[in-house]
């Protein structure tokens, strides 16, 4: 065997350890599990998850409004990507282009009536398809186990991590879809 073979034989077998195999097991479910509530999501509410996602930051947006690279960033896309997918879901009246007045440099892209109709309408369709293809496949302490250690690692690389909080949750979700939570049951 060569030098450089040798060399390269022993950095990769320095490098496959518990954290690589973590990292394709993540890889693996995340992939596996999206594609399925993804399905769903088309089946049932005709979007994406990009879409929803769209949907729901604007939702969760002051004035329903984020700029198209804030949004980018939020949805985890390329500026050109989120563009596209703008572009596409104003052709369905679920969003729209607006500039700043101010500032031509910046486009925001806004929530429509509609939009919000399709978020309200898709959000318990979305939790319930994480539950069928994720949740329900975890115990309560692999659950919690998951969320520190991906909200470490998340936290690490600069993001922000998710916060576990079962009512702040639900009011988000609440204030999200537009829906009245006076009279809702909430959880701890």
């Amino acid at each position: 065997m060569a030098q450089d073979d040798r060399r390269i034989t022993g950095e990769i077998a320095e490098l496959v350890d518990d954290g690589f195999f973590a990292w394709m097991a993540t890889w693996k479910a995340q992939s596996l599990a999206a594609r399925r509530i993804e399905n769903v999501m088309r089946d049932r509410a005709g979007l994406s998850l990009t879409w929803g996602e769209v949907l729901s930051r604007l939702g969760a947006a002051d004035d329903n409004r984020l700029t198209m690279n804030e949004l980018a960033r939020q949805v985890f896309v390329s500026r050109s990507g989120i563009s596209q997918v703008v572009t596409a879901m104003a052709k369905q009246g679920l969003v729209e282009r607006r500039g700043d007045p101010d500032n031509l440099r910046i486009t925001y892209a806004v929530l429509t009536d509609h939009g919000r109709a399709v978020l309200r309408n898709s959000t318990t369709t979305f939790l319930e398809a994480i539950r069928e293809h994720f949740a329900r496949h975890l115990s309560p302490d692999e659950a919690r186990a998951i969320t520190d250690a991906m909200n470490r690692v998340t936290r690490i690389l600069g993001g922000t991590p998710e916060t576990p909080d079962t009512t702040s949750a639900i009011e988000n979700l609440h204030r999200v879809v537009g829906a009245d939570p006076e009279g809702a049951e909430h959880h701890r």
